[in-house]
């Protein structure tokens, strides 16, 4: 009896083990590798904390990994920010703690959460009007006050709150990329645009105008468009021409969407800027030739803006499907093959990307301090990435923003990496405000309701002779995963029921 129990236990952790394996995640040993420990966060979620030692080729690291599986029906991976609008900064666990408070009545559970786009800091990409800064060779002013947009295509919950970074804005010293995932769970890293266009109704023969970004910073020599998911004005500095259009509806931007609307105001050099308000779009034009193309539309003229995101041939339409997208640079692993680059700022980095089975892994890595985690090479990270099990793998953001959160029971919820920014006391680990975070939930079905006693159920009976699917929630393939699962349970059960007829009894038979 005694081996039958071990038996049983050593099958059970053998299968445990087995489950773990199942996921993408390369379980070879790092370069330099000195301990590795993984954590079932929920069923399904499996978070791997990696140590390097000083002897590594990648330096003394403290790095996780998290992956799940984004088909699997019961999760819900959403990009969003933490306030009203997308210009206001908040750190990953207030924007988690936001999210699980408007999501409650959906059953949203967050169960961990990574920072997600880089974005244009007030230092150095948004030029403001006096402050006298330069960036990459460029000192013109571009705003009238601080404006932090994220960088990249940023999608939220399927409504477009930012098109890519435009040139004109602030040169960027690396192109920047995008990770979109769908409402089934298929997920692409590529470099989408976005097209928009202008038309005004009321004029007969109107030239179609096209638009250079949504929520972008006002540079000179371009038209942008800003929805009421910008703030409160755009920004723009006082050489700016504004059209103000008004909707009657409460308008979401969408790939393939047409906004139509009434001009109700328009704001030329000089003019005070206009206010944004809900369900408003407002046209921002510098520079005398691009000035030129909207100055025919007039107050009262009815208008549409028609929306367009596209990807490269190779990518097809996946673009049209995204529902969550977050920006960010550096493609690390494209298609199994590391990408290099040279690169050698070392920083805590953030990453995302996909495993040849579809899996997604979050990456944080420490960094900025010698005695506990260096941080990584930009030039090393594809290296490691692809020694990771990635398929496809980019730099969402680093430094100091580098943040992972996980739950940790009671409804709460810790922040597990270390930040290098410090506290007043001088320690580290003071989390960082940031434009947007990367959520993974748990839906949390409500129960079917049942019948009121007496009362017929509605459901029809059960076909006992139809075939039952059953869903490997670690692979996403038919039947496997799900019999493990079922099989460990049972030999549980019955490893239990062992050991209990082993127990010595509580009473004594003459009692009964």
């Amino acid at each position: 009896m005694k081996k039958l129990i071990a038996f049983l236990i050593c099958l059970l952790v053998l299968m445990s083990a087995a489950e773990i394996c199942s996921f993408g995640m390369s379980d070879e040993k790092l370069d330099g590798e000195v301990s590795r420990t993984t954590e079932i966060i929920r069923e399904g979620v499996v978070c791997t904390h990696i140590s390097l030692g000083d002897s590594s080729k990648y330096k003394r690291q403290e790095i996780w990994v998290v992956e799940f599986d984004p088909q699997d029906p019961v999760f819900d991976l959403q990009v969003t920010c933490g306030g009203k609008y997308t210009t206001k900064l908040v750190t990953v666990e207030e924007t988690v703690k936001k999210f699980k408070d408007a999501n409650v009545d959906k059953g949203l559970i967050p169960v961990v959460a990574i920072n997600g786009d880089i974005w244009t800091t007030s230092y150095a990409h948004a030029r403001i009007l006096g402050s006298g800064t330069e960036y990459g060779g460029y000192s013109d002013p571009v705003v009238t006050h601080a404006m932090t947009l994220p960088r990249g295509l940023d999608i939220y919950n399927g409504e477009i709150v930012s098109s890519p970074h435009t040139a004109k804005e602030t040169p960027y010293e690396r192109q920047l990329h995008a990770f979109g995932i769908t409402p089934d769970g298929r997920t692409v890293l590529g470099t989408p645009s976005l097209k928009m266009c202008l038309n005004d109704l009321s004029i007969e023969g109107f030239e179609q105008v096209n638009l250079s970004g949504l929520n972008r910073l006002p540079a000179k020599n371009t038209i942008m468009i800003y929805s009421d998911k910008v703030g409160e004005d755009t920004a723009a500095l006082d050489d700016a021409y504004e059209i103000v259009i008004d909707c009657d509806y409460d308008y979401v931007i969408k790939h393939g969407t047409t906004i139509k609307g009434k001009v109700t105001a328009i704001c030329k050099e000089g003019d005070e800027d206009p206010i944004m308000r809900e369900n408003r779009l407002i046209v921002t034009a510098r520079g005398s030739n691009y000035i030129k193309r909207i100055q025919k539309i007039r107050i009262g003229d009815e208008v549409e803006v028609s929306f367009e995101i596209s990807g490269s041939k190779k990518d097809g339409d996946i673009w049209s499907q995204v529902t969550n997208c977050v920006g960010g640079h550096t493609i690390l692993v494209k298609d199994g093959k590391a990408v290099s680059n040279t690169d050698f700022d070392v920083i805590p980095a953030t990453a995302i990307g996909n495993t040849a089975d579809g899996h997604v892994m979050f990456l944080v890595c420490d960094g900025r301090r010698k005695d506990y985690s260096v941080g990584l090479k930009i030039s090393d990270m594809p290296g490691l990435c692809k020694a990771l099990g990635y398929e496809n793998c980019f730099l969402v953001d680093g430094g100091g923003s580098s943040t992972l959160l996980k739950e940790s029971g009671g409804g709460n919820y810790e922040v597990v990496n270390i930040p290098c920014d410090k506290y007043e006391d001088g320690t580290y680990g003071k989390p960082r405000t940031v434009v947007n975070s990367i959520i993974l939930s748990f839906i949390d079905e409500s129960p079917v309701a049942t019948p009121e006693p007496n009362q017929p159920s509605t459901e029809a009976p059960a076909d006992p002779t139809a075939e039952i699917p059953t869903t490997d929630q670690y692979s996403g393939n038919t039947g496997c995963g799900s019999s493990v699962t079922a099989l460990s349970a049972l030999l549980t059960a019955l490893a239990s029921l062992l050991i209990l007829r082993k127990q010595p009894k509580l009473y004594k038979s003459k009692d009964r």
